[in-house]
Formats: structure tokens, C-alpha cells, sequence
């Protein structure tokens, strides 16, 4: 049954992704190029429905690693996720982040992997990065690229992330930001105006 769920959704996914009037600004340089610098992907929590899909779609020839929680959700999403040839490290900032972290950066030798984080999940507060996405960059020495999509149709949920739920048919307008470096010396002032500049990019609920 939880394979036949994750099934379900993957394909009603597919099917609402397939339905949008789809508008691009590549400005990382990452759709359709499969031989682009390996980089840390990064988008809100709330914008995963179409994610998955927008990988699938864009990103086909990359091996794509993300991070989702060893929740029972967590294992519904890793299983959806699956659907699309996405891997996952189980593991976040609340539990077990120690040894996923240890494996998104054994991973990071590869060049055909990009590693995906959302940085105000798994718990948020929502809009909001998190300490995480910054040290994976340190520690790997890639650059974040943030993606965010808005869509004229959608429902949001009254959950703590306001997750979009997007409704067939709408336009939607997807945007990568140009490749954002994390120093490895890096004083905290520094950090902190990179966190503001990869909240901007990701964008919010308008």
C-alpha cells in the first residue's frame, strides 16, 4: 500500500506539473545542463510539491541527493521521491543530522551529484535559514544555487511551513539564483548577510 501511495502521488505530480504554463530565468545555470559545476540546491520546504518533478524534468541526467527526515513522513517522501530517481540521506538538523551530513559530504566528491537542502525544514521557523545549509557549504566548498517558483493558482496549507499546494493549469514561473559562495573563513557578519541574500532569492508566499 505505501508503495502504491507513493505511486499515486508521484504521478498525480507529474500530471499537475505537466498541465502549468511554465516560464524559466536559469540565472545558476543548472536546467538542461548536465555538465554544470556540482552545486547545493536549495528551496523552502513548502515549495517541494513541484521540486521533484521541475529535477525530473530539468536536471534528468544528474544524480540528485537531498535530506529528509527519519520521520514516518520522512519515509513517505523518500519513497515519493524515489519516484523521480531523487536519492535521500535520512537524517536533519533534529535527528541523526550528525551522520547525514557526513554522508551529503562523502557524496560531494562526486562532480554528477548535487546535494539538495531545504533550509527552514524539517520544523522551521518557516522563511527562515537555518545554520545547516551554510556549513554544508563550508564544508563542501560548493556553491548554493536557492530556487524558488511562484504559481498564480495554488492552496496553501495552514501548516507551520504555509505549504503550496499547486492547482493544475496555472502559470508558473521558476527561478534559479546565481551560484552564491560561502567563504570557508567566513566571520559571522559574513554569514549573516549570505543568509539574507539566499532568504531574498528563495522568496515568499507572493
Amino acid at each position: 500500500m505505501k508503495r502504491l501511495a507513493a505511486w499515486l502521488s508521484a504521478t498525480l505530480i507529474r500530471f499537475i506539473s505537466a498541465t502549468l504554463r511554465l516560464s524559466l530565468e536559469d540565472h545558476g545555470g543548472i536546467l538542461n545542463r548536465p555538465n554544470h559545476p556540482p552545486v547545493i540546491i536549495a528551496f523552502w520546504h513548502n515549495r517541494m510539491a513541484l521540486m521533484a518533478s521541475f529535477s525530473e524534468r530539468f536536471c534528468r541526467q544528474r544524480t540528485v541527493l537531498t535530506f529528509i527526515s527519519r520521520s514516518r513522513d520522512g519515509q513517505f517522501m523518500t519513497d515519493v521521491a524515489a519516484q523521480f530517481g531523487i536519492q535521500a540521506v535520512r537524517g536533519s538538523s533534529s535527528r541523526h543530522g550528525a551522520s547525514a551530513a557526513l554522508a551529503a559530504i562523502h557524496a560531494a566528491n562526486d562532480p554528477q551529484v548535487d546535494l539538495v537542502i531545504t533550509p527552514d525544514g524539517p520544523r522551521g521557523p518557516c522563511y527562515e535559514v537555518q545554520p545547516g545549509l551554510l556549513r554544508l557549504a563550508r564544508q563542501t566548498g560548493r556553491p548554493i544555487v536557492a530556487i524558488n517558483y511562484q504559481l498564480k493558482w495554488k492552496y496553501q496549507l495552514k501548516s507551520w511551513d504555509r505549504f503550496f499546494i499547486p492547482l493544475p493549469f496555472s502559470s508558473c514561473h521558476l527561478v534559479t539564483s546565481e551560484p552564491i559562495h560561502v567563504p570557508e573563513n567566513a566571520i559571522e557578519e559574513e554569514l549573516d548577510k549570505i543568509k539574507l541574500i539566499i532568504a531574498e532569492k528563495l522568496g515568499s508566499d507572493m
